[in-house]
């Protein structure tokens, strides 16, 4: 126990008139304590002082012996402790003894020092401590040559993802200038490293806040992807571009953002609203999709927001459509998606089938070219939107870019 240094007391100071004297020539019982065998108990005094180097000094044996007795009845108060020719004072709190004659005070400290018999014992211990320090070491030398090896695997997969950006990117222009003459669905190989950036990315797209049914997704697993290459739903795609662009011609745009945006090879053209989404939707809907596009003809007649086509940027909302079984093995479509000028849903549109007037009192001012719903839109019985959606009522408005295969 080590002295507290801002509590020593002053010569005078809090002296209980009531002390009762014990006299070092009466032989006093020695109470046993209950520290083991190998250690025993020492008393010690300050010796040096007066920014001096510590000199701990051991107390005589009748000391030592008094000073035990009395922690092991409660260590508390003052008492005073004499001798056949002194007579010391014991601060209990502020581990204290002083002179009652000269008032010398000096810190006194109760301290567990080992004995010869525990030295077998402390040297048995150091060496089975050398020895799991040698053990340890080895493991970690295992363990660094594993995360060597990791960090190439790392490398490795920075690598396809690179090589595949880069040809994404390469086919952009073919796409720009309609020069596209390919298999429709092309099969990406495991290997990948869309694999890996893509199930990351559907993973967060799914908020922090959401849970219950949403939760699946945050365990999903890419199990497939297939890119779309189809030359007629690009050109209705493109000509569907153009024509929103000379639409807006003049008009203050507000500019719509996605929330999913692992696609990092698509050019879109934030001056039409262009951007990526999510579409669930079974598997057996897929080859349809891929063949013939989005057909707005097919769609809900009862959806919250009218008869159009749902996309949505949140992997969770994507997932409750993806038709996934028992099993949860599920299908996605990364959707471009023209927005146009869109209508900010401020309540259910349900029984719709076009696109809402931008002025409903003057008709000739056109129509908006989509709708957004987002988080929080009253809808009906009082209840609110809970996830972000996007809806369009013209197919030509979204392209198919990638199917995702997965499971949770």
């Amino acid at each position: 126990m080590a002295l507290p240094l801002t509590e020593w007391k002053k010569v005078g100071e809090d002296i209980d008139p009531e002390l009762k004297i014990l006299d070092l020539s009466i032989p006093a019982r020695l109470v046993p304590g209950k520290e083991q065998d190998s250690f025993e108990v020492v008393w010690e005094f300050l010796a040096s002082g007066d920014g001096r180097p510590e000199d701990w000094q051991p107390m005589g044996k009748e000391m030592q012996r008094i000073l035990e007795e009395h922690w092991a009845g409660g260590w508390t108060g003052t008492f005073h402790i004499k001798t056949k020719e002194l007579a010391y004072g014991i601060d209990c709190a502020g581990m204290v003894q002083w002179n009652l004659s000269t008032q010398r005070r000096r810190p006194i400290r109760r301290q567990h020092k080992a004995t010869t018999a525990i030295l077998p014992k402390l040297l048995g211990r150091q060496k089975r401590l050398q020895c799991d320090v040698e053990t340890h070491s080895a493991e970690s030398a295992k363990l660094a040559l594993r995360v060597a090896e990791l960090e190439k695997e790392l490398e490795r997969l920075k690598s396809f993802q690179a090589e595949h950006s880069s040809q994404m990117m390469l086919q952009e222009p073919w796409r720009k200038s309609r020069q596209l003459d390919m298999s429709i669905r092309l099969q990406l190989p495991v290997g990948d490293g869309l694999f890996s950036v893509l199930e990351a990315a559907l993973r967060s797209a799914c908020p922090s806040d959401h849970y219950g049914v949403c939760e699946p997704i945050r365990h999903l697993r890419v199990t497939g992807l297939e890119q779309i290459r189809n030359l007629r739903l690009w050109k209705n795609y493109e000509f569907r571009k153009d024509q929103i662009r000379k639409e807006l011609e003049g008009t203050w745009l507000t500019p719509v953002k996605s929330g999913f945006s692992a696609c990092n090879w698509a050019d879109l053209d934030p001056a039409v609203n262009e951007i990526m989404v999510l579409h669930g939707t079974s598997p057996d809907n897929i080859d349809l999709i891929a063949n013939f596009g989005f057909d707005e003809r097919l769609a809900r007649p009862k959806g919250l927001y009218g008869q159009g086509i749902y996309f949505t940027d949140q992997s969770c909302k994507a997932f409750q459509y993806s038709g996934a079984d028992g099993a949860c093995h599920g299908c996605m479509i990364i959707t471009r998606l023209l927005l146009g000028l869109p209508d900010f849903a401020r309540g259910s549109l349900q029984g719709i089938k076009v696109e809402p007037l931008i002025d409903p009192l003057d008709p000739s001012k056109g129509r908006v070219h989509s709708v957004v719903a987002a988080p929080g839109t009253p809808i009906n019985l009082g209840s609110t939107q809970v996830h972000q959606e996007y809806i369009i009522f013209n197919g030509a408005q979204a392209y198919p870019e990638m199917i995702v295969h997965f499971q949770t």
